[in-house]
C-alpha cells in the first residue's frame, strides 16, 4: 500500500471513531429515557344540583366498617407491677400467745392495789387525791373510804381488805380499820409489816437503836399483844418478814456462803428448828403459794450473767427444801403472782443486759412479756406481748381467771388484760 493510500485510510478511521464517540455522548447525557406524560385533560364541567339530593331506597346491604390501619406487629403489653400486700400483726383481745391489747382502767397514779373480796374488783390508794377507791374491770370506780390519807409511802393490806398498815416518809405508821373507820398509831421503829391470815395480827421488824434489841415481832392490830419472835441484831438486810399462808413461818433469813450461794433458814413462831435450803445466788425475793407449801423465788449469780433467775422449792415442813427446780426465766419473783397452787403468771423483761441483778432500776424502762408457768410440769407459755410496751411492777389475777391486772412502772397507772 502506498503512503498516500495509508494516509487516506487513517483519516477515514479517525472520522468514524469521532462520530461514534459523539453518538455515545449524546445518548448518555442528552437523550431522556422516559417520555414526559401528557398533561391531564380536564373533566367536563358538571352543573351544580338543584334542590335536595335524591336518596336511594334502603337495600339492607351491610356496610363495611371503615378501614383502620392496624400494624402488623402489635406493641408488647405493658405490665403494671402490683405491690404485694403484707398482712399486719394479728392483735388479740385476749392473751393467746401473741400481741395482745389491754385497757387502762385508772389513769391517776394507783398505789398498792389488792383484789377486793368479790375476787374481780381492785382496791387501791390514789396518790393524787389521797382517797382509797374500788374499781371494776370496766373502769367504774367508787370511794372505798371517805377518809383521805395524803403522802402515804407504802400500804400493806390484810387478807380480807378490812385493814391496812400505812407507812409515811417521816417514819410514822398507822393501822386503819375501814369497817370501823378507826386508826391506831404504831411505833415509828416498826417496819416491813405483814398480816396474819385472819388479819387480826401483824408481824414486823422492831428496829430499835440498840442492835441487841432488834427483833422480829408480832402484835395485835390494835397495837396490843406485842411478842418477840427472833432476834435480828445487825442482820436486818438479810431478814425477810412475810407471814406464810400455812402459818408455819413468819420470815426467812439468808446467810451468804460465797458470792454465788446462800443458805436460807425459815423462821417459825416458836423457835422451831426447820431445815435450811440452799439458793444459787443473792438478792433473794420470793412469793408464797396460796397454801404456803411452795415458794417461787429469784436470785442472781455469775451463771445467770448476774441477772435474776426464777426457781421453785417445796416449803411444806415435811417436804421443806425438796423439789427445788430452776424455771429458766430471767425475772424477779415480785413480778410474779400465783393464780393457783401450781400456776403462776410472771412479767418477764424482753431483754436484760448483763448485771441487772445489781441494778434492778436499770430495767424500769424495759418492756415485759407475760408468761404462764405450770410448776408441776415446769412448762412455760408465752401468753401475751402487750400491744404497747409496758414495764410491769405488780401483777394481780382475778379469782375467776378472766383478768390480769398490773401497775405500770413509771406511770403507776392500772392496766387490765383479758385472759
Amino acid at each position: 500500500m502506498s503512503p498516500k493510500t495509508k494516509k487516506i485510510l487513517l483519516i477515514i478511521i479517525f472520522v468514524i471513531v469521532t462520530i461514534a464517540i459523539a453518538l455515545v455522548l449524546y445518548f448518555v447525557f442528552f437523550q431522556p429515557f422516559v417520555s414526559p406524560p401528557e398533561p391531564p385533560v380536564a373533566p367536563p364541567a358538571v352543573a351544580p344540583p338543584v334542590g335536595l339530593p335524591e336518596v336511594p331506597p334502603a337495600l339492607n346491604i351491610p356496610v363495611a366498617p371503615p378501614s383502620v390501619n392496624i400494624p402488623s406487629v402489635l406493641p408488647p403489653e405493658v405490665t403494671v407491677p402490683v405491690t404485694p400486700t403484707v398482712p399486719g400483726p394479728v392483735i388479740s383481745p385476749q392473751a393467746s400467745g401473741g400481741i395482745t391489747s389491754f385497757d387502762t382502767i385508772e389513769t391517776n397514779p394507783a398505789q398498792s392495789p389488792t383484789l377486793a373480796n368479790n375476787g374481780r374488783d381492785l382496791i387501791y390508794h390514789d396518790k393524787e387525791t389521797g382517797f382509797f377507791y374500788s374499781i371494776t374491770p370496766d373502769g367504774e370506780k367508787q370511794l372505798f373510804s371517805d377518809t383521805t390519807f395524803k403522802n402515804v409511802e407504802n400500804v400493806t393490806w390484810s387478807p380480807n381488805t378490812q385493814k391496812a398498815v400505812m407507812e409515811y416518809p417521816d417514819g410514822s405508821n398507822i393501822i386503819y380499820d375501814f369497817q370501823q373507820q378507826r386508826s391506831v398509831t404504831l411505833p415509828a421503829q416498826w417496819k416491813d409489816f405483814t398480816f396474819s391470815n385472819t388479819g387480826e395480827q401483824i408481824a414486823f421488824k422492831d428496829m430499835r437503836l440498840d442492835p441487841e434489841n432488834r427483833y422480829i415481832a408480832v402484835a395485835n392490830t390494835d397495837g396490843t399483844g406485842y411478842r418477840k419472835i427472833e432476834k435480828m441484831g445487825d442482820n436486818d438486810e438479810s431478814v425477810y418478814v412475810d407471814w406464810a399462808p400455812n402459818n408455819q413461818y413468819i420470815a426467812l433469813y439468808s446467810e451468804s456462803i460465797d458470792g454465788s450461794r446462800a443458805e436460807v433458814y425459815p423462821i417459825g413462831f416458836n423457835s422451831e428448828n426447820f431445815r435450811k435450803f440452799r439458793v444459787e445466788g443473792r438478792d433473794l425475793r420470793f412469793e408464797w403459794s396460796p397454801s404456803g407449801d411452795k415458794m417461787v423465788y429469784s436470785v442472781f449469780n455469775s451463771r445467770s450473767n448476774y441477772n435474776p433467775s426464777l426457781w421453785v422449792v417445796n416449803t411444806n415442813p415435811e417436804l421443806l427444801a425438796t423439789g427445788r427446780n430452776q424455771l429458766e426465766l430471767n425475772t424477779w419473783a415480785d413480778k410474779c403472782t400465783f393464780a393457783a397452787e401450781s400456776t403462776i403468771y410472771c412479767a418477764v423483761p424482753q431483754n436484760l443486759e448483763t448485771g441487772m441483778g445489781f441494778r434492778p432500776d436499770l430495767a424500769n424502762k424495759t418492756p415485759d412479756d407475760i408468761y404462764k408457768i405450770d410448776l408441776t410440769t415446769g412448762t412455760k407459755e408465752l401468753i401475751a406481748e402487750p400491744l404497747y410496751p409496758s414495764t410491769i411492777n405488780q401483777i394481780i389475777i382475778s379469782e375467776d381467771g378472766q383478768y390480769l391486772y398490773w401497775i405500770e412502772q413509771g406511770t403507776d397507772q392500772l392496766k387490765k388484760m383479758n385472759l
